[in-house]
């Protein structure tokens, strides 16, 4: 009897923890991990400082590679992720074409070691670019993965058109982590373009764990008289953090007590501080920094309701699915989020969560103001049966058949070559 072997399954990204899933943003490492249980998984990702070259982390192989000499200059892949990289320095735009040729050299040889057969490509740039350019007559199959801020990145390009159209012209399926991000790449290609939608999944033990049943329409246990909003995200635009700080005061009209934590950092943190500092809010605000995982699913079943403000920016950029989202969810905390990118795709208002239209302080103290009235049992259950669509176990199912289809596609296109 012959026994079937497993994928083998390449997943190439620029986000990956260097120290554990604690430190940098984890959902890739996440996946790898639920997909172990089904197919052998490599994970290629970009070298950083005090991160080993080679290493096996929860049934994963991570192989990095480095881009840059010497190694502490290396900026293009760093923790803000390359978007915001490219943006802010100078150096790391000079790091893109060797970024990019050490990234191709590291797959071929991983493709070759590991006898790959397909290649999951998170991010359209470069990852996507990189395995459509290396492997679009023969080879491994492609997945590639559109998670949002790479196809807003290409949508600002020159020649973003041309790159977009390559990568969906020879992946052999593509992934896309909301509506709105393959609405916005429809429109950069110019045509409809077949992707499932897929966002990224939750960790739904950590966060319905002990605490879980909390009231949260009491006062539940914090620094502030009638408990804390909570919003965890990186601080920049797009985010919407500062109509979530403006919102606050007439929130406040009717909860006096009520505080906001804010868990996370980035660019945008001073400018917060000086509108919390406008409004005279010192007292009620609390900027708690970055927080590993642990701490953060405490703080999503202490507070009265996570808030997820989310804008389109000015470059037109919005988000997938915020994974807040979803860990609220799972640990039966209300959530309070704008109606845009993916965001309406998961979050249903008074169902399972409160919309509120974006940019807008009133509508979202409205939201907010209304889901803190009564118990709202129903839409909790509800909300953590959608997290339970998307724990990861669940996840890795869903994901095994993308890249299951992807490998039969590329046979298909072999067989008719």
């Amino acid at each position: 009897m012959t026994v079937e072997r497993r994928l083998r399954v390449l997943i190439t990204t620029t986000t990956y923890p260097v120290h554990g899933p604690e430190v940098m943003p984890a959902f890739v490492h996440d996946l790898a991990g639920a997909l172990t249980a089904h197919a052998e998984v490599t994970v290629l990702a970009p070298d950083q400082v005090g991160s080993p070259r080679g290493e096996v982390v929860d049934g994963v192989d991570v192989r990095r590679f480095p881009y840059f000499l010497p190694r502490r200059l290396q900026r293009l892949a760093l923790r803000e992720g390359i978007p915001d990289n490219l943006r802010a320095s100078w150096l790391a735009r000079l790091q893109v074409p060797g970024f990019v040729a050490a990234e191709a050299l590291a797959m071929r040889r991983l493709v070759r070691e590991k006898g790959i057969d397909v290649v999951n490509a998170h991010w359209l740039v470069p990852q996507a670019v990189v395995a459509a350019a290396l492997y679009r007559r023969k080879g491994p199959a492609l997945l590639a993965h559109g998670h949002g801020g790479d196809v807003y990145l290409l949508r600002g390009l020159p020649f973003g058109r041309h790159v977009a159209d390559f990568v969906v012209r020879h992946a052999d399926g593509l992934v896309m982590s909301g509506s709105g991000v393959r609405e916005v790449l429809c429109n950069l290609v110019g045509r409809e373009v077949t992707a499932a939608l897929q966002p990224m999944g939750v960790r739904s033990g950590l966060f319905a764990g002990a605490g879980a049943d909390l009231d949260r329409d009491g006062a539940p246990p914090s620094e502030f008289e009638t408990g804390f909003l909570l919003f965890v995200g990186r601080m920049i635009e797009v985010k919407g953090t500062t109509y979530l700080i403006r919102a606050l005061p007439r929130i406040r009209e009717l909860h006096t007590g009520l505080g906001l934590i804010l868990i996370g950092d980035g660019p945008d943190r001073p400018r917060l501080e000086r509108e919390v500092h406008r409004l005279g809010l010192q007292d009620a605000v609390r900027f708690m920094g970055r927080l590993p995982h642990q701490q953060i699913a405490d703080h999503l079943r202490r507070c009265r309701a996570a808030v997820v403000p989310s804008i389109t920016d000015r470059t037109g950029r919005t988000e997938g699915l915020p994974t807040v989202i979803l860990e609220a969810m799972a640990a039966r905390t209300k959530v309070i989020a704008s109606a845009v990118g993916g965001i309406p795709d998961v979050v249903r208002h008074r169902e399972n969560g409160w919309l509120c239209n974006e940019q807008d302080p009133e509508s979202l103290a409205s939201a907010v103001l209304e889901a803190l009235e009564g118990t709202a049992g129903s839409v909790l259950e509800r909300a953590a049966v959608t997290a339970a669509r998307f724990d990861w176990e669940q996840v890795a199912i869903d994901y095994m058949g993308y890249l299951e289809r992807a490998v039969a596609t590329r046979r298909g296109k072999r067989k008719a070559a």
